[in-house]
């Protein structure tokens, strides 16, 4: 079969009914890298999945490290940590700047930064960290909520306004 395409087929069965069809070597090599190819490209998210998974850290002690605005358990700390193991832990097994960067999906800067800070609780700061908000008067009320499973904004919102709550 000098073609893949079906119509090529079709063509030789109507043209020589009595003939076999074969594919040569080529084709079948090109047909399978193909199939495969395809087949990485979708799973691709669970490359990455495994590779976090499998350099995440061991749980650590539940107490804080000194100095970590971030307690356990909260959703940036926690992600922030593992991404950090991770990057520790690719080049020492011997894997490039590079690989990590695809492994881990993050960017070159991003995977300096991390790679450059000996602990998570360095990448804990910047601008954002200690500046008021309009709702600081209702954090702990906020955290509460949050701590219950209220994650609607809309309904915190709903709840903080009779509270004297008067931003949008």
């Amino acid at each position: 079969m000098p073609d893949r395409a079906p119509f090529f087929a079709e063509g030789a069965a109507a043209g020589a009914p009595q003939a076999i069809q074969v594919a040569d070597r080529w084709h079948l090599w090109h047909n399978l890298s193909e199939a495969a190819e395809r087949s990485v490209t979708q799973h691709r998210g669970c490359q990455r999945a495994l590779v976090l998974t499998a350099l995440a850290p061991e749980p650590a002690p539940a107490a804080d490290p000194p100095g970590s605005p971030w307690p356990r358990g909260h959703r940036f700390a926690d992600r922030t940590r593992a991404r950090h193991a991770a990057v520790h832990a690719l080049p020492a097994a011997g894997h490039s700047r590079r690989s990590v960067q695809r492994q881990v999906g993050m960017t070159s800067r991003t995977v300096k930064q991390f790679a450059d800070a000996a602990t998570p609780e360095e990448l804990f700061t910047g601008q954002w960290q200690n500046r008021p908000s309009v709702l600081d008067d209702y954090r702990t009320y906020l955290d509460d909520r949050w701590s219950e499973g209220g994650t609607n904004a809309w309904k915190l919102w709903e709840e903080i306004v009779p509270l004297g709550y008067k931003g949008s």
